[in-house]
């Protein structure tokens, strides 16, 4: 029997219901999802409706071939299959064939995504000072999203007491305010400021700075520290949050601050440095 399927879109070709659904994304979440989708159309060379999963196991299996990490292909994948399900949801796709498939579960956990206190020191005492110390140092000191930190203008900067405080645009074009320390706001206002862009931080051309540059800045820092060079600047924001925790910091405020719509992303802290563990309670004779 024939299903009827119910269309809630008006959209009849693939670039416009890939542009619906990208519609309530951020700007850098458009960019990144928009490049995966055109990188996995590119590749199968089919349209939507003609995509089997076939297709994505074997553009899983090209990626895999040239060796790229797990967690780079769990976003690819996670990114197709949330744009096949949207398609199919309204109507635009009579199936999704992107529910059959399992992303990658990445071996390296969260735990080996945080730098202790000394590693960030030496991270950030790495980068050059000025523009890109502070640029650094504010991600971790608010725990910022890479995104948040490209999108902030200096009408965004309040002063708060002795210190300051920013208003983020997060995911999902939510906001929050987050404090920022004395000292840290007293450097942030000797930067200097641009008559061609109200950004804060900004490229030699005068135009905000693009998260793929702040990607390199990050890898040739962790280079020059001697820290893991597989560091980014999200492992700024976890560290963020879990020396946060581990200085006593509430649970909610945490999510609060980070900008979590579920609290148990934010949980996932807790588990990631444990105090304690059941092998503490084992006969240690054996070693």
């Amino acid at each position: 029997m024939n299903l009827k399927i119910i269309r809630h879109t008006n959209a009849h070709e693939d670039s416009e219901i890939i542009l619906s659904w990208l519609s309530d994304k951020s700007k850098s979440s458009r960019v990144t999802y928009g490049s995966a989708v055109k990188q996995f159309l590119t590749f199968t060379g089919k349209t939507l409706v003609d995509v089997r999963v076939e297709d994505i196991q074997q553009w899983v299996r090209s990626f895999e071939l040239r060796n790229y990490s797990p967690y780079t292909i769990k976003v690819k994948v996670c990114t197709i299959k949330s744009l096949l399900t949207y398609c199919y949801e309204v109507g635009y796709l009579p199936i999704n064939v992107g529910k059959r498939v399992k992303p990658p579960n990445p071996k390296q956990g969260l735990s080996q995504r945080i730098l202790d206190n000394q590693e960030v020191e030496q991270l950030i005492k790495a980068t050059a000072p000025g523009r890109d110390r502070l640029l650094f140092s504010l991600i971790y000191a608010c725990g910022l999203r890479v995104s948040e930190i490209c999108a902030l203008t200096w009408n965004d900067l309040t002063p708060r007491g002795d210190g300051g405080q920013a208003l983020i645009y997060g995911k999902g074009q939510k906001s929050r305010i987050v404090l920022i320390p004395v000292g840290l706001w007293q450097k942030l206002n000797q930067l200097p400021r641009s008559d061609k862009t109200n950004a804060v931080f900004y490229s030699y051309r005068h135009k905000p700075l693009e998260r793929t540059w702040i990607h390199k800045l990050l890898k040739k820092a962790a280079l020059v520290a001697g820290v893991n060079p597989s560091a980014s600047s999200h492992w700024l924001r976890h560290s963020h949050a879990t020396h946060a925790l581990e200085g006593g910091c509430d649970l909610h405020l945490l999510q609060q601050s980070l900008g979590h719509a579920d609290l148990g992303t934010t949980q996932k802290y807790l588990h990631a440095r444990p105090d304690q563990g059941s092998s503490q309670h084992l006969s240690n004779n054996l070693w």
